[in-house]
């Protein structure tokens, strides 16, 4: 069985909650209060985040993808339904590939089914040279609170320092394996199209890390689609009632 550390709440269909980029399992503790009434719901951290060890020091998503599929089978949830923030969503969609997972749902949450852009695959490069110079502390705490509309920082403080905590925990060599892996990362945008079960996606209006424009270009590829106003990246901070919202409607919208 795959060494994936994870908690799980409440009972019914299952519905797996994927962590973003320097993300842990801790940050889906109180968000998925409301979700766990009608869901069983699982946290996972990903391989080489929080309480969950590396797979190897180089990896691509579909490998990460592989290992976490194992995971769910293993625990006898294969045919879930997986929603994945950011670099949670670029893993449920290579997971959604996979014929060994009988998936229910699939959700991107302030994620895309696009591969990087030539700025973005440049922005990667830096990124990495940044953390490679300065640390991983400093990294998180410069771009970790970017993430948050700028209006929102401050009533999402508390938010922000719990989740400047865990990640600046997290190792540097996992840290550069995945933004590297997310430089390399295939695009996706057929494989959401022709999923065969419902999809969801909630967007931010201001998120700086998937633009809007991209967003919206999704609106015809899903079943759901959420645009939130007033939020960035973080909507599950910034947003907590609207996206809980709409997850509880697309599971209740899910057949039995």
């Amino acid at each position: 069985m795959p060494d994936i550390s994870y908690w799980k709440e409440g009972s019914g269909k299952a519905l797996v909650l994927l962590p973003g980029f320097c993300e842990t399992k801790e940050m889906w503790k109180n968000f998925a209060e409301p979700l766990s009434e009608i869901c069983e719901v699982w946290c996972p951290d990903l391989p080489g985040f929080g309480d969950s060890p590396a797979v190897s020091d180089q990896f691509t998503i579909k490998e990460i993808g592989l290992v976490l599929a194992d995971w769910m089978l293993a625990n006898n949830i294969g045919d879930a339904v997986l929603i994945g923030h950011s670099l949670g969503g670029y893993l449920a969609l290579e997971m959604a590939c996979l014929n060994k997972l009988d998936l229910s749902g699939l959700g991107l949450f302030h994620s895309t089914a696009y591969p990087d852009s030539d700025e973005k695959k440049l922005n990667r490069v830096k990124t990495i040279e940044f953390i490679n110079k300065h640390g991983v502390s400093t990294f998180i705490q410069s771009s970790l609170p970017l993430l948050f509309r700028k209006e929102n920082r401050e009533s999402c403080g508390e938010a922000i320092a719990s989740l400047i905590h865990y990640a600046s925990q997290l190792p540097m060599t996992s840290i550069l394996a995945y933004l590297q892996a997310m430089r390399n990362r295939k695009d996706h945008m057929k494989t959401l199209s022709e999923f065969q079960k419902p999809t969801l996606m909630i967007c931010g209006n201001e998120d700086t890390a998937v633009p809007i424009i991209d967003s919206l270009s999704h609106k015809q590829a899903v079943d759901q689609f959420y645009q939130l106003t007033n939020c960035g990246h973080m909507g599950m901070y910034e947003q907590t009632q609207k996206t809980q919202k709409a997850i509880l409607t697309f599971m209740e919208s899910l057949p039995n």
